[in-house]
């Protein structure tokens, strides 16, 4: 009788210890997914305020941006490349740039001239 308790109590054992293991392996993998994609955002986030700043900068040459084939070039030398739609509006004094690089990624910058 003490043989079989003890048989079914390493039984039990086993089959926590396994559901645990493989419910902290599917965890692991999402977990893995979801840094990989934060990743990738916070990285596009990087190039447009990058190109924010470089605009900015370059606020006088701003007719020198041309945009065609999903690339964003600036006096002809590649400035941004994977962005989706490329809108630009001069209102005087003031410059509205509207960029989208993703579904869920997309910007408006005002620049003052």
């Amino acid at each position: 009788m003490k043989n079989s308790f003890s048989l079914l109590e390493l039984l039990l054992t086993l089959i926590i210890s396994t559901s645990i293991v493989i419910y902290s392996t599917i965890f692991l993998k999402e977990l893995s997914l979801k840094n990989r994609e934060t990743l990738n955002l916070e990285l596009l986030k990087i190039e447009l305020f990058s190109t924010k700043a470089f605009l900015e900068k370059n606020k006088d040459d701003l007719s020198q941006i041309s945009f065609n084939t999903n690339s964003l070039y600036f006096k002809n030398s590649l400035l941004l490349k994977n962005v989706i739609d490329f809108n630009i509006n001069n209102n005087g004094d003031i410059v509205t740039i509207n960029i989208k690089l993703s579904n869920n990624l997309s910007q408006e910058w005002k620049i003052k001239l």
